[in-house]
C-alpha cells in the first residue's frame, strides 16, 4: 500500500474505519425496538442517528468505491473491445466522472454553506445550525450536508488522481 499516492491512501483508509458505523447503527436501532418493543419506551434519538451514521457511511463507501474501481461497469462490452479502445474508455469514463464531481462538489458547497454558516447565530441552540426538526432536534442536516461536501471533495480529488492515470496509460498504450 506505500506505493499509493495520499488520495489513494485516505479513500482507503476512511473507507475502511468509517464502515463501522453501520455495526454502530444496526446496534442503536437494535436498541430501539427493544426499547419501543419491549419496554414499551421509545427513544427520541435513534432514528437520527442511525440516519447520520448509515448516510455517512454511504458517503464515504463512495470515495472508497471510486479508488477501488469496485462502481459499476458494463464489463461485457468492456471486455469484448480492444485494448485500445479500452483505453478509450477508460478516458472517457474518468473525465465524465471528474466532471460530475467538480458540479457535485460546487452544489454541495453551497448546500453545506447554507445549512451551516448563513444562519450562523449563537443566540439560538446549536448556533443556527439547521435542525432535523424532530424530538431529538439536532443538527443532523448541516452535519450530513457538511459530510456530503467534504466526501465530494474527496472523490473529485481521486476523480482527478484516475483521470491523470488513465490519460498516462493512454499514452503509454497500458492498461489499468
Amino acid at each position: 500500500m506505500s506505493s499509493l499516492n495520499p488520495i489513494d491512501r485516505t479513500s482507503i483508509f476512511l473507507g475502511e474505519k468509517i464502515s463501522y458505523v453501520f455495526l454502530a447503527s444496526v446496534i442503536i436501532t437494535a436498541y430501539e425496538v427493544i426499547m419501543r418493543y419491549g419496554f414499551n419506551a421509545p427513544t427520541t434519538w435513534v432514528h437520527d442517528g442511525a440516519t447520520a451514521l448509515s448516510a455517512t457511511g454511504f458517503l464515504v463507501a463512495g470515495c472508497y468505491c471510486l479508488q477501488k474501481r469496485r462502481h459499476i461497469a458494463i464489463t461485457v462490452i468492456y471486455d469484448s473491445v480492444s485494448p485500445g479502445l479500452r483505453r478509450t474508455f477508460a478516458f472517457i469514463n474518468a473525465l465524465i466522472i471528474a466532471l460530475f464531481m467538480c458540479l457535485l462538489t460546487w452544489a454541495t458547497l453551497k448546500i453545506a454553506l447554507n445549512a451551516t454558516w448563513v444562519n450562523w447565530n449563537c443566540e439560538v441552540q446549536f448556533c443556527g445550525l439547521e435542525t432535523s426538526a424532530h424530538a431529538w432536534d439536532v443538527p443532523v442536516p448541516a452535519y450530513l450536508k457538511t459530510v456530503l461536501f467534504l466526501a465530494s471533495v474527496i472523490m473529485l480529488l481521486q476523480a482527478l488522481v484516475q483521470l491523470v492515470t488513465v490519460v498516462q496509460n493512454f499514452f503509454k498504450k497500458t492498461e489499468l
